[in-house]
């Protein structure tokens, strides 16, 4: 209560609120005090504690206290006891001043994203704060408190995130230990440019003298185009100057991916990885990389006339082996296609009254491509031809020099050009039960080169390149049958009523010349040390051998009705596959020996509605002799139930059990090492173009929550497989499952044995807790090629979890390629 003296003024007690502009204020006291204009509020103590406690709300600003001051004036207020909430964030302070610019000054503040203001799971405390734009709290001295206790994590000064979504800011760096020394990596700063475009500068260091730098852009119009540009280079030392194993090696990544709408029937993609093999051995973070032998790239433009079914696509491509130090470049290789259409139809309604000749249907490809192929010698090959220098040339310099390609590679013609017409011709008619497709595809193919062969004074067959315009044509020919039969079986079992077998045999003959031989003019002759002519063909696309063809399947499906009326008299009947069940082979009149193919079986159900069972095998109908080699002989014995030679089997059935879930979803968040291969639409979180890939050990895929209390799939799979005179057999059994210890502590693990080695395969072993605000996880693979451990503490937050996170190893893939470094 205010004396008389101080001033005009007056009080409201009770349920009391008074609102100025877009300030509300509540309270069980508030004193107005007319001459100052300004607002005072406080609440009324109980023996149960202290109630109406003032409130105030302007804008989107909520603030608690015990006691609160607001001058009308200036908009500015004072709260003693302040409570405020920001996103996902909670602030508690001894007393903050606000101001009408969106701006808080904190004396003795705690901010936290635990919804627990008076005893928070963890704190960040300072006793200097401020808030501006409810973007960013920016902190004197501030260290971690758990619970009440103060913890040694204490920094001169802080930048906390105050809100989701992108915003400018500095971005955290990751510490760790790895061949180069001691680390900070990843620290730099992130720009959101605006709703299109972001830019992302980071750099890190090593204390033996390394250091890296990467760059990102990322851009996105919704519908138009999206993309991001990644450049990453670092220099690495390894050893000490007057090491013998000392040296310096600079390595880098460029990588872009694009896609964009140029119209509703054109668009430009692009994904270029110009990454060295340095980069990803040393650098990348990402587990993908490090396995990887190929980096490729492609930029492809398409076109599409869609009323007249036409398409073209400009593409060029390159794909390097780090293995063998091969490249695959195309530049360019172009495509058109014309999709199916009837020339001579003249019916309105398609399939509707046409003669045979309108069912006759059409398509036409086009295919040009210019290839590029660099396969440089071994060294001893070089040192033979008396150019060890030869090594030392790169892909590049033989693109650009067809002596040093020949040098590199042995070979005259860097280049390989072809393009490739195709005319596929067919219809379709009906002779009552039967639908018939008599087809015929006929092919052209453009060539600059051709091959020639010969013997050297050594005996050895060489292969020269003569240039010169070659055009290949081909054909082939042939028609399908195919019918379907149904049949019905009286069956009733509980609910299960009635069963329906569906039978579709289809069989068909091709025929196909042996385009090799001379009558065609596809090949020549060499003769060999015995004197024997060897007919060899002029470019590798010719088809060689005879066919004359007959392929016949049959597919079954054994299908039942399970009847079902629920107590509302709705029929909730369904149609139940019980077994899928198919068979093909083939007969090739036109080959001299074996001319029957290997009978392929399939099958597949589900037991129960709860268990897959798939099974594949492949019969030979030949006997194979004591060598193991197969003869002309068939092996086909009904009276002694014998119908081939099984080659390969394989079985399996897998199962997975789950109860219900209880309560609202709580997911595993555990994150494992940062993902850098990139997001490029749309543009979210700041760090979204570095994904955090989760490792959760759920259950068939299903990200493992402690809100189901336990789930578990089993799987078992055997093999058998023999080719020849020894036969190898696996029989493996599968296990993953996870189970509530309590509520909040959840055990993962997967497993497996195998019956034919007698090992265990790969195990994992995954420990969960989650806390109020934490979440822990501890995961152990004991044994094997990825024998390794993990431990993971952060905060559920998105706001604070890069920076509150205590992972070990610093990554997923450090400790598995130390001795690949």
């Amino acid at each position: 209560m205010f004396d008389d003296s101080t001033g005009d003024f007056g009080s409201l007690f009770g349920s009391s609120s008074v609102t100025h502009k877009s300030a509300d204020l509540a309270a069980y006291q508030i004193d107005i005090l007319f001459d100052r204009d300004e607002l005072r509020a406080s609440g009324l103590a109980s023996d149960t504690g202290t109630v109406g406690l003032p409130e105030f709300t302007q804008g989107s600003e909520t603030f608690r206290g015990s006691s609160l001051a607001f001058n009308m004036t200036t908009e500015r207020g004072r709260v003693v006891g302040a409570q405020t909430v920001y996103e996902d964030g909670f602030i508690r302070a001894d007393v903050a001043k606000f101001a009408g610019d969106s701006t808080l000054f904190i004396k003795d503040g705690l901010y936290t994203t635990c919804d627990c203001f008076d005893d928070p799971s963890y704190s960040l405390r300072s006793n200097r704060m401020k808030i501006v734009d409810r973007k960013w709290v920016y902190t004197g001295p501030i260290r971690l408190y758990l619970f009440n206790i103060p913890t040694p994590l204490w920094l001169p000064f802080g930048f906390l995130p105050a809100q989701e979504g992108r915003r400018s800011g500095p971005l955290a760096p990751k510490y760790g230990e790895d061949e180069f020394g001691f680390y900070l990596r990843s620290w730099g700063y992130y720009w959101a440019l605006s709703d299109y475009l972001d830019l992302q500068l980071q750099g890190g260091f090593w204390s033996r003298g390394s250091w890296e730098s990467a760059s990102s852009v990322r851009y996105n119009r919704r519908y138009k185009y999206n993309g991001q540009l990644q450049v990453e280079y670092a220099r690495l030392r390894r050893g000490e100057k007057n090491d013998p194993s000392f040296s310096i090696n600079q390595t880098s990544s460029v990588r872009w991916s694009h896609a964009q709408t140029i119209s509703p029937s054109s668009s430009l993609s692009a994904n270029v990885d110009l990454s060295t093999s340095g980069y990803l051995r040393a650098i990348s973070e990402d587990y993908t990389d490090r396995v990887r032998q190929t980096v490729g790239s492609s930029v492809t433009y398409r076109k599409r006339w869609a009323g007249v079914g036409r398409s073209l696509t400009f593409k060029t491509s390159q794909q390097q082996s780090f293995a063998n130090n091969t490249v695959d470049l195309t530049i360019p290789s172009l495509s058109f296609s014309q999709s199916s259409r009837k020339p001579f139809s003249r019916s309105k309604v398609p399939g509707r009254g046409e003669a045979w000749f309108e069912k006759i249907t059409y398509s036409y490809n086009m295919t040009t491509t210019n290839r590029f192929n660099f396969v440089p010698l071994s060294e001893d090959a070089l040192n033979a031809a008396g150019d060890s220098t030869a090594s030392n040339i790169s892909w590049t310099d033989a693109l650009f020099s067809a002596s040093d390609y020949r040098r590199a590679t042995g070979r005259d013609a860097p280049f390989a050009f072809k393009t490739s017409h195709s005319i596929p011709v067919s219809a379709s008619f009906a002779a009552g039960p039967l639908n018939l497709t008599p087809q015929f595809s006929f092919s052209e193919d453009w060539f600059l080169r051709t091959d020639r062969r010969s013997l050297d004074s050594t005996n050895k067959v060489i292969t020269q390149s003569e240039a010169g315009f070659f055009a290949l044509h081909q054909f082939s020919t042939g028609v399908n049958a195919n019918t379907t039969v149904y049949g019905l079986f009286p069956v009733n079992i509980g609910r299960y009523q009635g069963m329906r077998h569906t039978v579709r045999p289809k069989v068909g003959f091709s025929y196909r010349p042996d385009f090799l031989t001379d009558t065609w003019g596809y090949s020549r002759t060499y003769t060999d040390a015995n004197g024997d002519d060897v007919r060899y063909p002029l470019v590798s696309e010719v088809r060689s051998g005879k066919q004359q063809t007959l392929n016949y399947s049959v597919s079954n499906v054994f299908e039942t009705r399970s009847v079902e009326i629920d107590s509302s008299g709705t029929d909730r009947s369904k149609t139940v596959t019980l077994l899928n069940l198919d068979l093909s082979s083939a007969y090739n009149f036109a080959a001299e020996q074996q001319k029957m193919r290997d009978i392929t079986i399939s099958a597949r159900s589900k037991i129960l509605g709860k268990v897959d069972v798939t099974g594949q095998s492949s019969i030979s109908p030949y006997a194979s002799d004591s060598t193991g080699s197969v003869t002309d002989n068939y092996i086909f014995d009904p009276g002694s139930l014998v119908f081939g030679r099984i080659k390969s089997f394989r079985a399996t059935a897998r199962t997975s059990l789950r109860s219900r879930s209880r309560g609202s979803a709580r997911p595993v968040e555990n994150l494992s090492a940062i993902d850098r291969t990139g997001n490029t639409s749309p543009l979210s979180d700041r760090n979204d173009q570095f994904n955090n890939s989760r490792f959760s050990g759920g259950v068939d895929g299903v990200q493992t929550d402690f809100a189901i209390p336990w789930s578990m799939s089993l799987d078992f799979t055997y093999s058998y497989s023999k080719p020849g005179l020894e036969s190898t057999r696996r029989a493996i059994v599968n296990t993953s499952f996870d189970f509530n210890l309590t509520p909040n502590w959840k055990v993962t693990a997967r497993s497996g044995y195998d019956i034919s080695e007698n090992e265990l395969v790969t195990t994992s072993l995954y420990v969960h807790r989650d806390f109020e605000c934490w979440q822990m996880s501890i995961n152990w693979i004991p044994f094997g090629t990825f024998q390794s451990w993990g431990f993971d503490l952060h905060v559920k937050s998105g706001h604070l979890r890069d920076l509150l996170r205590l992972r070990q190893p610093k990554s997923d893939v450090s400790g598995r390629f130390d001795t690949l470094l």
